[in-house]
């Protein structure tokens, strides 16, 4: 699972990223306004923060944004909203032949916005696959699959009908198809930048994204980029998209894209967000800006000691995605950073050069470090986990304690809460310690003998002694997603009497127990647990196995998959 970087390597390369060098000349500013609806979606550029970078906000300029039709429903309404599929009402999607939508969407913009208003809203289905399929919308030509017609249809009645607001559908799971002719003037699209690769280098999906651009730019001149600018599994490790982000910026510019939403943490804390928030607010005003130089300077105006050793350490990390064609992950842990965009020497040089700097610091530059290095700690803790080194962990686990105090509660998208984390982490930990000596199985190797999940493939994680964290599952586990079975092979070890799997139970992420586990062996009759899913619990579940003494050769451990979920994930196998 880890993919090892040579160390004195970059250990002889960190001194180029860091040198004077790094810092590019001044360049010449323009604001172009590249796009008329800028938006930033982090915690300084949220609400009234927005209006401090010149941005816009979905808290001001919005009156129904994203996957909240639902917003405009009374108390009491008719369920002709909802979407029909072979006669059965499905609450979970809408109908967009409805007339009582219709009059509830017009009533709530006659409540709460005025005719001569210029406000935007989003007229797209919720966040699935179905499709209303009632005579109205298939006469509208409604299929399974698409749910385009119908909702063009709705969009341009209420274009029509309000002349000074914009109406936006999308390009998104149901309404991908475009339309037969033109949107009207005060109509438009929101693409999701999902399909295009998060890196610098050209590709097919590249090209293939700008295309669809293209397309939507032939029926409508409102489009809306929504793209995104936080690894959404974790935000608190460093994640050096600036580069990547100009990138995109100047070519949804020369497609002729009109707005662009960045979305991010939102108001949860992420790293570096005051500062990307300033670099990303420039560039969204004109791509073609040099950001490295407004980067150095921002963070020495705002931060005196610390400031330049933050910077540099932002563009040494941007420079080594650059010069490694790094693809940056969305939805991925420490794990993969550290093998991508998160060089190990690189990091742990800043993160001790902070904690040196951090008491030279004095008021609103010692309040952001105090806050920016519990950040950190996470993401040397999760370090720590993938070396196997459980030592100085205490320290760190404090450090993280504070963000309570500062209201930094989650981490990632998911909601995961800090003190969740640093719960799992003192369990782990603590287990590890209780283990010592008792378990057969520590160092051992085992063999996985069905396919295994292609980014899950280190089976050295099953036997270090370390359980998982099932609030972040990325490190620790080995999971198991297209296979309906795994099949284990594990050594036996004489004088042993019970072994002990340590199943994941996280439904937030898809992550399910097995539906059996099954233990056999020569000299043993196959031992067969059905699971069963706890109530109001989330997290380890153990799975215990009794062993004869009769046993010969090594044991099978079979874990089915349950049909009906999407992944399971083994945590640790323990022998005593």
């Amino acid at each position: 699972m880890i993919n090892k970087r040579n160390i004195f390597f970059i250990s002889v390369v960190l001194g180029i990223l860091l040198s004077p060098s790094c810092t590019p000349a001044r360049p010449v500013e323009q604001e172009t306004n590249a796009f008329g609806y800028r938006e930033v979606f982090l915690p300084q550029g949220i609400g009234k923060n927005a209006k401090d970078h010149d941005l816009n906000s979905i808290d001001v300029d919005w009156g129904i944004w994203g996957h909240n039709l639902g917003k405009v429903l009374p108390e009491k309404h008719s369920e002709s909203v909802y979407a029909k599929v072979n006669e059965s009402t499905l609450k979970s999607q809408y109908c967009f032949s409805s007339n009582r939508l219709y009059d509830y969407i017009t009533q709530y913009i006659d409540d709460n916005y005025s005719s001569t208003d210029h406000t935007r809203f989003s007229i797209i289905p919720n966040d699935n696959d179905i499709v209303c399929l009632c005579v109205k919308c298939v006469a509208a030509g409604n299929t399974e699959e698409d749910a385009s017609p119908a909702v063009f249809n709705m969009v341009k009645k209420l274009a029509s009908r309000y002349p000074n607001h914009q109406f936006y559908t999308s390009d998104y799971r149901t309404t991908r198809d475009l339309p037969t002719d033109s949107l009207p003037p005060n109509a438009g699209v929101m693409v999701s930048a999902m399909p295009y690769p998060f890196s610098l280098t050209p590709s097919t999906a590249k090209d293939q994204f700008l295309t669809t651009i293209d397309d939507w730019g032939a029926k409508t001149d409102n489009i809306l980029i929504w793209d995104y600018i936080n690894n959404f599994d974790d935000y608190f490790t460093p994640y050096p998209n600036l580069g990547v982000m100009q990138d995109r910026l100047r070519n949804y510019r020369d497609h002729n894209v009109s707005a662009v939403f960045l979305n991010g943490s939102g108001s949860d804390a992420s790293s570096f967000s005051n500062l990307k928030t300033i670099v990303f607010a420039d560039l969204l005003k004109n791509p073609d800006n040099n950001w490295e130089i407004l980067l150095v300077e921002k963070a020495k105006e705002l931060y005196p000691v610390t400031g330049e050793t933050i910077a540099n350490f932002m563009l040494a990390q941007e420079k080594y995605v650059k010069e490694n064609n790094v693809s940056l992950p969305m939805y991925e842990g420490v794990a993969v950073a550290e093998r991508t965009y998160l060089p190990l020497h690189l990091f742990l040089n800043f993160h001790d050069s902070l904690l040196m700097l951090r008491d030279k610091t004095v008021d609103g530059e010692r309040a952001y470090i105090d806050k920016l290095l519990p950040k950190l700690a996470m993401t040397r803790l999760e370090l720590k986990r993938l070396e196997r080194n459980l030592s100085d962990t205490e320290p760190l686990l404090e450090s993280m304690e504070n963000l309570k105090n500062l209201k930094v509660t989650s981490y990632n998208e998911a909601g995961w809460q800090v003190e969740n984390y640093i719960k799992d982490y003192r369990f782990m930990l603590n287990h590890y310690k209780e283990m010592e000596g008792k378990n057969l199985l520590k160092g051992e190797t085992l063999a996985v003998l069905t396919p295994l999940d292609p980014d899950y493939r280190d089976v050295s994680i099953l036997t270090d002694g370390l359980l998982g964290m099932p609030s972040n599952y990325h490190n620790g586990h080995l999971i198991n997603s297209p296979e309906k079975k795994t099949d284990i092979s594990i050594p036996y070890k004489p004088g042993a009497t019970k072994l002990r799997v340590w199943l994941s139970y996280i439904p937030g992420y898809r992550i399910y127990l097995p539906e059996s586990v099954s233990l056999s062996a020569t000299g043993m009759d196959k031992v067969t647990v059905n699971t069963s899913y706890p109530k109001d619990y989330v997290g380890h579940y153990p799975v215990e196995f009794q062993l004869p003494s009769t046993i010969k050769g090594p044991l099978t451990l079979t874990l089915v998959k349950d049909p009906e979920k999407h992944s399971m994930a083994i945590e640790e196998i323990e022998m005593e």
